[in-house]
């Protein structure tokens, strides 16, 4: 069949009715990828071979053989043949069944809608592996977690005893779905793990995401969490096991002080949980306090301690300067600490990160301008350690208006072939003035990994559209939308006009927007990204 598709059409729709499944599902794989005539035994021999699972157990002309099978079927004939392998088939032809319901939804808009009800009667199944591969679906389509609300309810009763179990994935995927969707039923179920210590990363991030406010329980809850977590790390520190302990604790800190930094004033009965943190802070608890504001007046001696100690780094000591301003509203220690940070020992100043401190805090940069030149005109030779330094030191001079610092240092990292990108994007924010340097951004317009870094910088140099209208078109086939295409778009502005149509396809298609997506969140992509787009078409036409 792969040597001659058209000549074998007919003997392919005999061996339908042969005796071997293996022989069977490959004839169907053949007639799919081919797009040979669908016989009408078709559809009732994908059904009978995949019913006790994988017939084509290391087939090596493709990784999903039932998913390209499956994606000749309309949706009708396909839930016709998914609904009996999720109700008689086996457990692995019932996971066969629900990843390809889901791999539809990530291609096609209009089957979210349309497979829900499969993805549905997977979250009831007897196997739990087919729950998990469901549980995991709903939470990406909407349509299917609208429908399963009440069933992923009755899912998150309890939390799970072993965090690291599939019961405990369901459990995850359903209460991120709920939280998702804004049913309250999630909120028992959440403070349930989160004072058992299993809640999730995902679940604390998307209360930060929707905007679910502080109350007292909420607050409480996370509270009583974080006077749990041990300061230090565990004792153990070598395996695997260990390994996983850290990133949980270091994880769980991360977005427990997130979510208490997003709260802000609404947080500040966490003060005492938040001040055990200060010395020792990785995460955001200082930033947590200073968004907390006058309220966190109780934080101020152990921010001091920790912002004039010489011990610790220059980000733990800024960080405390700036929250101790934020809550008492007096800078001036703050400024004498970001001058120290930049004039301090050769060997431990940080110029960048005192400069950045001053800008966050809206802070003249008139003590940090010599060392910031200094920086940003120092040789550095090959080394991207020191030249992501430079470039960063010369982008903050161009605050000041002087961009010849700027100008050097990216033409010195594009002829050494470091941190292009960051270069290329230093010589456009350098406008007009960056001319000299356009023949080296022309020779990297069609190279994967800088086109489109380049052509928008020779737009910002020249305002010539045509360099940034092509290359958007050269990479939205495989990158598809995203930050680097309303980046562009909203550089080009009207002069987009001739993308138009081929984003309005994108908008108005059913298929989603092809591109590098994230497994188990590429239908929320697709749906964020069409948003975007949606959102930045107006603006591109005159």
């Amino acid at each position: 069949g792969r040597l001659d598709p058209p000549g074998s059409a007919a003997w392919l729709a005999d061996e339908l009715t042969g005796w071997s499944s293996t022989v069977r599902a490959g004839a169907l794989w053949a007639i799919a990828v081919n797009d040979l005539p669908w016989p009408d035994a078709a559809s009732d021999a994908l059904a009978q071979c995949w019913m006790d699972g994988e017939p084509l157990k290391g087939w090596i002309w493709a990784d999903d053989p039932f998913g390209d099978i499956a994606a000749r079927l309309d949706v009708a004939s396909f839930a016709a043949l998914a609904g009996p392998l999720l109700d008689r088939g086996s457990a692995d032809s019932a996971r066969t069944a629900v990843d390809a319901a889901y791999q539809r939804c990530v291609r096609s808009r209009s089957a979210r809608a349309e497979v829900a009800p499969l993805l549905a009667k997977g979250i009831g199944h007897a196997d739990l592996g087919v729950r998990v591969a469901a549980a995991t679906a709903i939470r990406d389509v909407r349509a299917a977690a609208v429908e399963t609300a009440g069933a992923l309810a009755a899912l998150v009763a309890e939390p799970p005893a072993d965090a690291d179990s599939l019961e405990a994935r369901v459990f995850d995927a359903a209460l991120e779905t709920l939280i998702g969707l804004g049913d309250p039923r999630w909120r028992e179920p959440f403070i349930a793990a989160l004072v058992a210590g299993v809640a999730t990363t995902d679940a604390l991030n998307l209360l930060i995401d929707t905007g679910v406010p502080a109350d007292a329980e909420l607050l409480a809850a996370v509270r009583r969490r974080l006077a749990a977590i041990p300061l230090e790390e565990p004792a153990e520190s070598a395996g695997y096991d260990a390994y996983l302990g850290r990133m949980r604790r270091h994880n769980e800190v991360n977005g427990l002080t997130r979510l208490l930094h997003r709260w802000g004033p609404g947080a500040a009965e966490a003060v005492p949980e938040l001040v055990r943190f200060v010395p020792h802070d990785t995460w955001w608890a200082v930033r947590a306090l200073a968004a907390i504001g006058p309220a966190a007046s109780a934080a101020v001696p152990a921010l001091t301690l920790t912002r004039d100690d010489p011990g610790a780094s220059w980000r733990r000591r800024l960080d405390c300067a700036g929250a101790v301003a934020a809550i008492t509203g007096d800078t001036a220690r703050l400024t004498a600490c970001i001058a120290d940070a930049a004039t301090a020992d050769p060997v431990m100043a940080d110029p960048v990160m005192a400069a950045r401190a001053a800008v966050d805090h809206d802070l003249p940069l008139d003590d940090v301008l010599p060392a910031l030149r200094a920086l940003a005109d120092a040789a550095t030779g090959d080394d991207p350690s020191a030249i992501r330094p430079r470039l960063e030191a010369a982008r903050l001079l161009l605050r000041t208006g002087d961009k010849a610092p700027a100008l050097q240092a990216a033409a010195d990292a594009l002829d050494r072939g470091r941190l292009t990108t960051d270069a290329i994007e230093l010589a456009g924010l350098a406008g007009p003035d960056a001319a000299p340097l356009l023949p080296r951004l022309r020779k990297l317009l069609g190279e994967r990994h800088a086109d489109t870094a380049a052509a928008l910088a020779i737009r910002r140099i020249t305002g010539d559209p045509a360099p940034l209208l092509d290359a958007v078109r050269r990479n939205l086939p495989y990158l598809g939308a995203g930050s680097w295409l309303i980046r562009s778009l909203r550089e080009l502005g009207a002069d987009a006009a001739p993308l138009v149509p081929e984003l309005r396809e994108l908008v108005d298609g059913d298929a989603a927007i092809r591109g590098i997506g994230t497994y188990g969140r590429q239908v929320r992509e697709d749906e964020d990204e069409r948003r975007e787009l949606l959102d930045i078409l107006p603006g591109l036409t005159p």
